[in-house]
């Protein structure tokens, strides 16, 4: 949202109609008018704001797209698993932040299993907040094939699951500079970016991908 200054002056009401208080100059029908309440003399005052002055720009987002095909038998869920509890609130898993490094007998810092883990665990250490929304839950019919299961998430699952994290101003720059080095880090853990995501029922294959990302 952009800033705005305003010039605020008193308000007073004639029957049906809104006048300036100080000049008694009729406003727009179409003005707004707020109401200010003082506690103290229990009196009630009336004003509208004018001459309004931009002051302020709201910044731009920054877009960052990575798209990573994980082995979904390869990934080991079970160091997560540990971070994550119910919401009291609302259908989401929050998570907390994982413990420091521990390290082997050699003082070697022990890696993840895994760059699902890895990816989550550090931007974990980041963030101020963080949950799992859009759990993806599993279909309430599946359809049966003849010859064998065709292990698509869209005839299995309901949604893909989304990841929320709320990181501080300060750690903003840490946090870009993280996302950037994906690609570094993927191949490190023998992941690389794949754009060949495509949803079956979609001959397009734009409109294929962007529904497989999407689902």
């Amino acid at each position: 949202m952009n800033l705005y200054t305003y010039e605020q002056r008193e308000a007073i009401f004639n029957d049906k109609s809104k006048l300036d208080a100080l000049t008694g100059e009729y406003l727009p029908k179409n003005q707004a008018i707020f109401r200010h309440y003082n506690y103290n003399t229990k009196q009630t005052t009336y004003f509208y704001k004018t001459n309004e002055t931009l002051i302020g720009h709201c910044a731009k987002p920054t877009f960052i797209k990575k798209s990573y095909r994980l082995g979904t038998r390869s990934l080991n869920p079970t160091n997560l698993l540990k971070l994550a509890n119910n919401s009291t609130k609302k259908p989401a898993f929050l998570l907390k932040k994982p413990p420091s490094p521990h390290f082997s007998r050699e003082r070697e810092i022990i890696q993840p299993a895994d760059f699902q883990e890895f990816l989550i665990t550090n931007l974990l250490l980041f963030c101020q907040k963080a949950q799992f929304a859009h759990l993806p839950l599993e279909q309430l019919h599946v359809a049966k094939l003849k010859n064998k299961c065709d292990q698509t998430p869209i005839n299995h699952f309901q949604t893909k699951p989304i990841l929320h994290f709320n990181f501080a101003q300060e750690t903003v720059p840490i946090v870009l500079t993280f996302l950037n080095n994906l690609d570094l880090y993927a191949n490190y853990h023998d992941t690389e970016e794949s754009n060949e995501f495509y949803d079956s029922r979609f001959q397009d294959l734009t409109e294929s991908r962007n529904a497989y990302l999407n689902h």
